[in-house]
């Protein structure tokens, strides 16, 4: 498209906005009884009215001089066409290289001598001194043009008069970024970036002006919104106006439905919902925190902790934690005197040891007089019922059991072999 303003015609309205008053008025446009029949027409007054209406009920401004021109000449094509047509610019107009419209003839008016003949153009301008008249070559419709028109060849809506702008920026800075070494949509991403740093220092000054209202403590943040902030000197529910207003039925339902107000835990804002008992957080603390109890089962001590926090203890029960002196676990010292937690107290107490078995390497608590066990009790009784019953080696007889006599980490380990070793085959397993 040549986009020389001086060849374009700039219309205010878009093709899909205007459709449908073309269709309405293009019968009777092309009528041959109808008193508007377009080539019959040497003023267009008449012709131009409906689009005058349109632009009073639907537009705040008037139709240019453009609009009225591209309203006749949508005027003249057959309805299949206009139907089928996307843009306005799909209009070949009369200067353009493969013109929708053929050229007829030319005629010189001389007013002075018939004042009377009066010939206008179809943009409204009145008493041509010189007419073009061209026809529609789809429909066969004449037209009356001015010399200014006829030599404009396209038609262009604002919407794509601002594309093509937007698109010509983008090219001269394209070239700009080849000429001076940067890499291309460098200026696009700067601008981007300029303009989402505007925003972000603009909303540092609201937080920081919110910031300053809220340490005096006579404000805080709306518990509906988390946005605007609240006067609680003037009311005690931590809601904005705003949101009073838009949620104003559902809080009345709310009050009147078993609902009260409740004082968050963390923040001691004041909110509406169902009313509670237990300490209670509001929506807002709810997502970085919890409430939870003191870990310690004979405390009762209620905390406010980082949600994603388990098993803690109150400070009081913190300062009772120390090491046992023989497993090295944390527990709760009740006494000053106690240094072994409950279960290395009883082993101490009734002179038990721990040991490890060598079979399951579970940890077993044995009787100090009982030293020389290597077995936990249920390994013990596996290992029994493997004797009274032992499976069959390679040779294809029962195994025989024997203990490991041999020093190293299996000594005095059940172990089962071949019943004929060593003549037998090396079928070997330590229970």
């Amino acid at each position: 498209m040549n986009t020389n303003t001086n060849t374009n015609l700039k219309i205010t309205f878009t093709l899909q906005e205007i459709k449908p008053l073309v269709i309405e008025n293009i019968d009777n446009a092309q009528n041959v009884n109808s008193e508007l029949f377009i080539p019959r027409l040497k003023s267009y007054t008449e012709l131009h009215y409906p689009l005058i209406k349109f632009y009073t009920k639907y537009k705040k401004n008037k139709p240019t001089m453009a609009d009225k021109l591209c309203f006749v000449i949508l005027l003249s094509y057959p309805k299949n066409i206009i139907e089928s047509l996307n843009d306005i610019s799909d209009i070949k107009l009369f200067s353009h290289d493969n013109t929708d419209f053929n050229y007829n003839d030319e005629l010189t008016l001389n007013h002075e001598e018939d004042e009377n003949e009066r010939y206008d153009c179809i943009c409204s301008y009145e008493k041509l001194q010189k007419v073009h008249i061209v026809e529609n070559k789809y429909s066969g419709i004449c037209l009356q043009i001015g010399s200014e028109c006829i030599t404009k060849h396209n038609l262009i809506s604002n919407e794509e008069l601002k594309k093509f702008n937007e698109t010509d920026k983008l090219l001269k800075e394209k070239r700009k970024e080849i000429k001076e070494g940067k890499p291309i949509g460098y200026y696009k991403e700067e601008k981007e970036r300029q303009k989402a740093e505007k925003e972000r220092q603009k909303a540092e000054k609201e937080n920081e002006k919110k910031l300053e209202k809220i340490k005096t403590g006579n404000f805080k943040i709306c518990y509906m919104c988390g946005i605007n902030i609240v006067d609680i000197r003037k009311i005690k529910l931590y809601i904005c106006n705003k949101c009073k207003n838009k949620n104003y039925e559902e809080l009345g339902f709310k009050i009147r439905h078993n609902y009260g107000i409740n004082n968050c835990e963390n923040c001691e804002r004041n909110f509406i919902d169902i009313k509670y008992n237990m300490p209670y957080l509001c929506k807002h603390c709810k997502t970085q925190n919890k409430i939870i109890k003191c870990h310690m089962s004979i405390c009762s001590t209620i905390m406010v902790v980082d949600i994603n926090t388990n098993n803690i203890f109150c400070d009081d029960c913190e300062k009772k934690i120390i090491k046992c002196i023989d497993c090295k676990k944390d527990f709760i010292q009740n006494t000053c005197e106690i240094s072994r937690c409950s279960h290395c107290l009883f082993n101490n107490e009734n002179k038990f040891i721990s040991k490890i078995c060598v079979s399951c390497s579970e940890e077993m608590n044995i009787k100090s007089t009982e030293s020389w066990r290597t077995y936990c009790n249920d390994c013990y009784r596996e290992i029994m019922d493997i004797t009274e019953d032992p499976p069959k080696c390679k040779c294809d007889i029962k195994m025989s059991v024997r203990t490991i006599k041999k020093d190293g980490v299996n000594k005095g380990r059940k172990a089962l072999g071949c019943s004929k070793f060593p003549n037998g085959c090396n079928d070997f397993k330590i229970l």
